[in-house]
């Protein structure tokens, strides 16, 4: 069966020159970060990667090897071949033309904190433009980000955050119960909404969340630091908005970047 990373791979190598493929950079960045001491430390690994472009992943993976990595720059990561998903995805998102679908760009210029509001705040409109009013509607928020839950509870939804963070699973933040990840499929089945983090690019689970959606006719928005440029090619497969958020994200202080895809 082809998968959506199958179908990318295929996407970049017809259409990406060899010579716009060389890895030029590689950052691998320990990132621990609490924005608004709202019982969660996001306590993550991220990728940086630079081709003709720049791209980034968030991984499950915490051991890059420094060796490996520095082995790898000079090569053309499409005829290497990149065993590591997370990392694939990062150069796949460096290569990307980001353009071939209009977006709605906003530019974020303030402390970290500030912009954790705004992006929030820009979730919560998208969310009201899909489905009008959102009192009473469900809610899934795939990968747990506590400023959402708080925003959709506040504005009468029924929440629920999956997650595969042992330190969250089985607890309650603002009200919302947070269940294993395992248990995404059947909340997005049952969702009229699913908030959805784009590392589930990485993780290889976004194929099953967009079919389970579209079976179900829940409204998918995917907000991506993971594959931020990738929005034109997610954008044929369901998803109804995808908020892009390329390097430096929003967790950094300073000016970050939101773009803001719509179907």
């Amino acid at each position: 069966m082809t998968t959506l990373l199958d179908s990318l791979i295929k996407n970049v190598t017809e259409n990406v020159p060899d010579d716009s493929r060389i890895i030029k950079g590689i950052w691998s960045v320990d990132c621990l970060y609490s924005p608004n001491n709202n019982g969660r430390t996001f306590d993550y690994k991220f990728l940086v990667t630079q081709t003709k472009g720049q791209g980034c992943a968030y991984s499950a993976n915490r051991d890059y090897s420094s060796t490996e990595l520095r082995e790898l720059i000079g090569q053309d990561f499409i005829s290497h071949g990149i065993s590591d998903t997370a990392l694939l995805v990062s150069l796949l998102d460096s290569v990307y033309d980001k353009d071939k679908h209009t977006y709605e760009k906003r530019v974020l210029d303030a402390e970290s904190e500030i912009k954790s509001y705004w992006r929030t705040e820009i979730i919560a409109s998208e969310a009201k433009r899909l489905l009008g009013s959102l009192r009473g509607k469900n809610v899934v928020n795939v990968g747990v980000v506590g400023s959402f839950l708080k925003k959709f509870g506040e504005l009468g939804c029924s929440v629920l955050g999956t997650d595969y963070d042992e330190a969250i699973i089985g607890q309650t933040l603002f009200d919302a119960p947070i269940e294993n990840g395992d248990k995404t499929i059947e909340a997005v089945a049952n969702a009229d909404l699913a908030i959805v983090t784009g590392m589930t690019m990485a993780t290889l689970t976004l194929d099953s969340i967009l079919s389970t959606a579209a079976r179900n006719s829940t409204k998918i928005i995917i907000f991506a630091e993971t594959g931020a440029n990738l929005a034109p090619f997610f954008m044929q497969y369901g998803v109804d908005v995808f908020i892009g958020e390329p390097f430096p994200f929003y967790i950094f202080n300073g000016v970050s970047e939101i773009r803001v895809y719509r179907n």
